[in-house]
């Protein structure tokens, strides 16, 4: 069994180049996410600008597949039965009063808040739930990434609306947490496109370019107007459900705009000249400079995301074209995981974090990055930089160094020369950067490894496609906490399982170990269990090193001081996690 559960694992098939490539990261601490600033209450009134890279190409959640238009639909205009807490990194009720799974583990019961209604003062009722679930799976939806994302090991959920206010779900198998389903739901109005479902023409639905003003959602904010691949003005919801403490109703801001800006320079320029107000995933030159501006722009260090950077070796059998890897003395080297783990412990990750990536990096020693608190266990072994620790494994592996004029240079058993290429994202600026060390920290046991920038799609040709590699320095990148997100990542057919991907059968025992584990934490309901199973699947990735972890990067935004409560998160939406609650001060 296969239970595939995340949050909107945004184009899995290209998640360890496309996501972690965006901006540079940064870090305060080791630990996990900076401080945060106790939520306030705020003035109602006024607008701010935010900054997204790309345009925002639809305003319909189920045609959305790229991170700006998944922010708008899922996070924005429309509200989800289940939030997240960014600050604890727990699950919230939002639209769902309350909701619990029946001991049979598939039936669950859930109840709406009342009052609910739409932007356009229609009540959200049960049968709007059940028509947003169906309308995800309707094949004519053609739903890039939610109809995957609701789906249960190949499945559809099924919805029965008790009343109003409550329905029952049944999921088609056990799951470990059904908030992961839950939080991807976004509630639409059944009044508004059921007939276009019903001609086979929901795919068609709020195109870019279409009416704002028949964009009907559930969320904190509306769309006001649009000027595509410019800007999309949104305005607040009078008929959203969230008050503060004191009963003010929320969001307190009139208006939110979301601005296109990719260049990187432009963007700086326009937050310093105050024409933007937030900025998130910024690079890590523009987070030192506004470190030391006197502006009124300043830096924020939002914490670890969930994006490693790592290592992986050709482990393949063969090429696409036939040709065989594994009589070449590169792939005997690669596929001893004593050679692997020397390499682990020859990097210097502090070096690369402090010095490197200027303090703004964590050192990893797993696949789970430093920004997932609640699943990481920090009770692996740990390969911190020890060349004697590295020497000794390549000793115990038959290597040996030999002077070649005057130079110390690293042969295998059979007398070949260690010499390798690592590929790197050319337009990756700190992976490119981390190479350069990993090159000098190699040298330094005499291998002789080569550097060569590549474009993403060439990088992604050669990694899941002609498997014509050494080796490939880039990483995952996630948008969700929970063990399952690593569906594409950790399974021995996973389209990600970077290292020797979509397996037919398991080619190791300890990829056969893994398999078994991730199905049965993919199930397991008692939290303790699964932490416990979720844990020995990082222990065995830690053991036989498929990947070499080096760093987590954090997410690094800039705001305006006028802008109140904001606590920017390392995951997915970032500084807007809670846009409801931002306000401009006086």
């Amino acid at each position: 069994m296969r239970t595939r559960s995340k949050l909107v694992e945004l184009c899995i098939v290209a998640l360890c180049f496309i996501l972690s490539s965006c901006g540079g990261g940064v870090q305060q601490s080791n630990t996990g996410s900076a401080a945060r600033p106790e939520q306030t209450a705020g003035k109602p009134g006024g607008s701010i600008t935010h900054r997204v890279t790309t345009p925002i190409k639809t305003l319909n959640y189920y045609q959305a597949a790229d991170e700006p238009s998944v922010l708008l639909t899922l996070f924005l205009i429309n509200d989800r039965l289940v939030g997240r807490d960014h600050e604890k990194q727990t699950y919230v009720p939002s639209l769902a009063e309350s909701y619990a799974v029946a001991p049979d583990g598939v039936t669950v019961d859930v109840q709406l808040r009342e009052g609910l209604r739409f932007s356009d003062g229609k009540p959200i009722t049960s049968n709007d739930v059940k028509f947003s679930l169906e309308a995800a799976y309707e094949k004519t939806t053609n739903s890039p990434i939610f109809r995957d994302a609701l789906m249960i090991g190949g499945k559809e959920i099924k919805a029965e609306v008790i009343d109003d206010r409550r329905l029952r779900l049944t999921l088609p198998e056990k799951v470990a947490a059904v908030e992961n389903y839950l939080e991807n739901l976004a509630v639409l109005p059944k009044h508004v496109l059921e007939a276009d479902l019903k001609a086979g023409k929901l795919a068609e639905s709020w195109k870019i370019d279409s009416d704002p003003k028949a964009v009907v959602g559930s969320g904190a904010f509306m769309i006001d107007t649009v000027q595509p691949g410019e800007r999309v003005t949104l305005k607040r919801n009078p008929n959203y459900w969230k008050k503060d403490s004191s009963g003010t109703p929320l969001p307190y801001l009139d208006a939110l705009v979301l601005e296109i800006a990719p260049d990187p320079n432009n963007t700086l320029a326009r937050l310093q000249q105050n024409a933007i107000d937030l900025a998130d995933r910024i690079r890590t030159s523009d987070f030192a400079a506004l470190k030391t501006s006197d502006g009124q722009v300043r830096a924020i260090d939002a914490g670890p995301g969930l994006a490693n950077d790592h290592i992986w070796f050709n482990l393949n059998s063969r090429k696409k074209s036939g040709e065989s890897l594994e009589s070449s003395p590169k792939h005997s080297w690669f596929a001893n995981k004593r050679f692997r783990k020397a390499i682990a412990y020859a990097i210097d990750r502090q070096s690369i974090s402090t010095n490197t990536l200027q303090g703004l990096a964590t050192p990893v020693y797993g696949f789970v990055p430093a920004g997932n608190r609640a699943w990481l266990d920090t009770n692996i072994p740990k390969t911190e930089y020890d060349l004697e620790r590295s020497r000794s494994l390549l000793t115990e592996a038959g290597f040996s160094v030999k002077a070649n004029a005057g130079k110390a240079e690293l042969f295998d058993k059979d007398g070949n020369r260690v010499e390798f290429t690592l590929l790197v994202p050319a337009e990756n600026e700190p992976r490119k950067l981390m190479a350069a060390v990993i090159q000098e920290d190699l040298a330094k046991l005499g291998m002789s490894m080569q550097v060569v920038p590549l474009d993403f799609q060439g990088i992604n040709e050669r990694w899941n496609s002609t498997f014509d590699y050494d080796a490939i320095l880039s990483g995952v990148s996630l948008t969700a906490i929970d063990p399952t997100s690593f569906v594409g990542f950790l399974p021995s057919n996973g389209v990600a399982h970077q290292w020797r991907p979509k397996q037919a059968q398991p080619a190791t025992e300890w990829e056969k170990r893994i398999d078994e584990l991730f199905a049965q934490q993919a199930g397991e309901t008692d939290a303790a269990v699964r932490k416990q199973i979720f844990n020995e699947i990082q222990s065995i990735m830690v053991e036989e090193m498929p990947v070499v972890p080096i760093v987590s990067r954090h997410i690094v935004s800039a705001v305006n001081e006028r802008v109140g409560n904001l606590s920017p998160s390392g995951i997915l939406p970032y500084s807007l996690w809670n846009a409801e609650r931002l306000f401009v001060k006086n």
